[in-house]
């Protein structure tokens, strides 16, 4: 006897549509009977109700039940750094845990080299083999830091991880992987033979809606993503140099690549007579003697300034240039390499911006062309506003942000053209006056270098970084030489 075509669904129809239409049926007359059909009807359509609107609110609500850490960049990172993360993120975010299965050692073996690859070609891209261009040590120092925070965050985060052997935990993976594939048929056996109970865990299910699936496989999906980025952040910080892997003879925590104690760096510039010797005096407080420290170029002088929660910084006060003469073009690599954050003074009073645009785009330029340094932020002092129109008119505070005088009106004026031009947002140009024993809004300047410290620092960790570097190598090879004689 030959089957219909549409046999399996008059299977589901004779063991599953019919008898749950007969059960609600008798269901409903028994209802009846008993004179409790309108209540029942109400109950369940009260109850289906209150299940759709619940489902549409989920719909258009992120529940996120888990709170699991992500691995994050380092906040010193160059600009190199930064792009070869953005790829190693976006990459870890497509990976499917079902082509990479954690209990495959072998396929994450893969993957690592892929991502260690990734990272030494952005790096090194002129080399041939471009991943075998590290010392042997530092791929054993990526494997032993990755196996210990992976092994730190499991004892953290995953329940038992700390008490199940590997034999254990693929016999429960399996098991998982048989109860998932058994659970429908499970579902299908239960309405048959039990709807008492079958059609409330149903709508269950259906009001949870997607509550009740978002957790599934997001554990081994952040496992995996936190794998890559750990490997990654470690790569990253190796190829980089800027991460110091353990000494000779000693092991412990990863310790940052040695960075030499200078002092930050500050460079006032700006066209001639536009006030900076002023805005140092400003400053400083009271003019002060040139300090012995070596300068970088014979053109300029520096002035110490301690800080007592920074440490110590130099301010570098620099010849004024013009449309034909800029001494920062004469050593370059000295001129703009060496400084940490820049303080561009601008006259209010001077219409000509090219000389200011000209400074600017050589020193942005210059770190375009050198991706493992990052550009020091560049504040603008918009001097001599107090020469604005109307000029007998000098009465402060003035508020730029509603204007209620022509005067304040001219100086948002002029704020917002020096911005436009040099292409600084507004809230970097800071309008002062410097006239003497009258200064205005200087405590504005202190605001903003507070501000601008956290980038500054890293413009400076950034600079000094290599010649550290270079010191530690030296250290290292004087131990093994030294070592070696013991022997």
């Amino acid at each position: 006897m030959r089957l219909p075509a549409n046999w399996p669904w008059t299977i589901v129809l004779l063991l599953v549509i019919l008898p749950w239409l007969t059960l609600a049926g008798l269901g409903g007359f028994w209802l009846w009977q008993n004179q409790y059909l309108i209540e029942g009807f109400l109950t369940l359509a009260s109850f289906y109700g209150a299940a759709t609107l619940l489902n549409l609110w989920l719909k258009h609500r992120q529940i996120e039940p888990f709170q699991l850490p992500a691995v994050q960049a380092d906040e010193r990172w160059s600009p190199a750094a930064e792009a070869i993360w953005v790829e190693l993120d976006k990459l870890a975010e497509e990976l499917n845990p079902a082509d990479y299965p954690l209990t495959d050692s072998a396929r994450l073996l893969q993957l690592a080299q892929q991502v260690i690859r990734r990272v030494a070609r952005h790096f090194r891209p002129k080399a041939g083999q471009a991943e075998l261009d590290i010392p042997l040590r530092n791929i054993l120092f990526i494997s032993e830091q990755v196996s210990r925070d992976m092994r730190q965050l499991l004892d953290e985060r995953i329940p038992f991880s700390h008490l199940l052997t590997i034999d254990e935990g693929l016999k429960l993976w399996k098991w998982k992987q048989k109860l998932e594939r058994g659970h429908f048929i499970y579902r299908i056996g239960r309405m048959v033979f039990s709807p008492a109970t079958a059609i409330p865990a149903e709508l269950s299910v259906f009001f949870q809606g997607k509550v009740k699936q978002y957790p599934k496989g997001l554990l081994e999906q952040w496992l995996l993503r936190t794998l890559v980025k750990k490997i990654g952040y470690y790569a990253i910080a190796l190829y980089s140099g800027q991460l110091a892997p353990p000494k000779l003879f000693e092991s412990g925590q990863p310790e940052p690549a040695p960075e030499l104690k200078q002092p930050l760096r500050i460079l006032v510039a700006g066209q001639l007579k536009a006030g900076k010797s002023s805005l140092i005096n400003a400053l400083l407080g009271e003019m002060r003697a040139a300090t012995h420290v070596l300068p970088l170029t014979d053109d300029l002088t520096i002035y110490k300034l301690a800080q007592d929660d920074s440490g110590e910084v130099l301010i570098f006060d620099s010849p004024g240039y013009g449309e034909d003469s800029q001494w920062f073009e004469k050593e370059p690599e000295r001129a703009l390499g060496g400084f940490d954050l820049v303080l561009l003074v601008c006259s209010a009073t001077q219409a000509g911006r090219e000389a200011d645009a000209l400074f600017l785009t050589d020193l942005r330029n210059w770190f375009d062309q050198r991706l493992h340094r990052s550009l020091p932020p560049v504040l603008v002092i918009v001097t001599h506003i107090d020469q604005l129109r109307p000029l007998r008119e000098w009465q402060p505070p003035y508020d730029i942000q509603e204007p209620q005088s022509e005067k304040a009106r001219n100086i948002r004026e002029v704020v917002e053209t020096v911005a436009d031009t040099l292409h600084i947002p507004a809230a970097d140009c800071i309008p002062v006056s410097l006239q003497t024993g009258a200064d205005y809004n200087i405590d504005a300047i202190w605001t903003a270098l507070a501000g601008k410290w956290p980038e500054s620092k890293r413009a400076r960790y950034l600079r000094c970084l290599p010649e550290g570097r270079g010191k530690e190598k030296l250290r290292m090879i004087w131990a093994q030489m030294v070592n070696l004689i013991r022997v």
